[in-house]
């Protein structure tokens, strides 16, 4: 049997309900699971009663030449790979009885995250406005309003977004403070066991909060704990030069991100930054990358017939160069997000 506990990225106490942070030392917190792995992925979330979707959604896994696959983590409904978290949230509140008809629901997020939000309030019949910042792509603020939600533009940085969602009055959903959005990305590690021919050395995943990254790790480490896996693969966080958050964190660099053709990386420092820099030393290391190598990958994968976004194409950006290990990169965005 599956078991999880959601515990204090800081302290390890155990959270008491609903709220986001530990009450004794203050930090996030993250589900934790233990116990048997099952093949019905559904089955290792236990959590939650019943998905609005299914959590095995099987995306893609296609090879690009001999050493490198990639999981097309953009076909999901609204083209991101934010639809896992996102599914996962809403399914944990909707099994608890936390959601009801025209609830005031609020997120801050510059773009793909707002947008899955937006999309699964709708099908929850919740009110829902998505903050976001002044220069926040437009496609995706367009997206997230055909969904029908309602778009606060703020002035400042990312930080000041997050603020005005969270000070609102609305009940607050921000993917990043929630660890069920984050719990929802072990799927992806699930769905390689399953499906990849064979078991990957690296994976390259883009990074800026670090949800995905951290998901990821422990889905491979339920795998591993199940002694199903040897070893967790190396898990690569790629991030631009130009925003890269953690990766300056890790160092003990100054931060100041700048704006990156790859929009959905806002180089900020993550919520749960201590914890992750324990995880990337243990089972993997960050790249960065530049504009024009960011840009050239993306050239290069839409001749292979795949159209991701910049903030996907860094992956492969990274993977051109490492070596010829047995490589999946996870390609997070349609390429029709991309402005201009």
């Amino acid at each position: 049997m599956t078991e999880t506990s959601v515990k204090c990225t800081g302290c390890g106490s155990l959270r008491l309900d609903l709220e986001l942070f530990c009450r004794k030392c203050g930090n996030p917190f993250i589900v934790n699971v233990t116990g048997e792995y099952h093949n019905n992925i559904g089955d290792n979330f236990p959590y939650i009663s019943k998905f609005i979707l299914n959590p095995d959604t099987d995306t893609p896994l296609i090879s690009l030449n001999e050493y490198t696959w990639a999981k097309e983590e953009f076909l999901h409904p609204t083209l991101s790979y934010k639809d896992r978290g996102m599914n996962n949230l809403f399914s944990f509140l909707k099994s608890n009885n936390v959601l009801k008809n025209n609830l005031k629901v609020s997120e801050d997020s510059s773009g793909n995250a707002g947008a899955s939000f937006a999309f699964f309030s709708r099908m929850l019949n919740l009110d829902a406005t998505v903050f976001v910042s002044k220069n926040a792509n437009v496609n995706k603020i367009s997206q997230i309003k055909k969904y029908g939600a309602k778009v606060v533009q703020v002035e400042g940085n990312r930080k000041d977004v997050e603020t005005a969602a969270i000070n609102s009055g609305m009940m607050y959903l921000g993917h990043q403070s929630w660890p069920e959005f984050t719990d929802g990305f072990r799927s992806i590690s699930y769905e390689i066991y399953e499906k990849a021919e064979t078991f990957p050395d690296k994976l390259y995943i883009p990074f800026s909060t670090g949800t995905l990254y951290t998901g990821i790790y422990f889905g491979f480490k339920h795998l591993k704990d199940n002694n199903l896996i040897d070893q967790i693969p190396d898990l690569v966080a790629v991030m631009p030069e130009k925003a890269a958050g953690m990766h300056n964190f890790m160092i003990g660099k100054e931060n100041v991100p700048q704006p990156s053709i790859a929009d959905a990386l806002t180089g900020m420092i993550p919520l749960r930054a201590n914890f992750m820099k324990k995880i990337i030393k243990e089972n993997g290391k960050t790249i960065l990358v530049t504009e024009e190598e960011i840009f050239n990958a993306r050239s290069e994968l839409l001749k292979m017939g795949l159209d991701v976004e910049f903030s996907s194409a860094v992956s492969y950006a990274a993977k051109k160069k490492s070596g010829k290990e047995n490589s999946i990169l996870i390609l997070t965005g349609h390429g029709i997000k991309n402005v201009g």
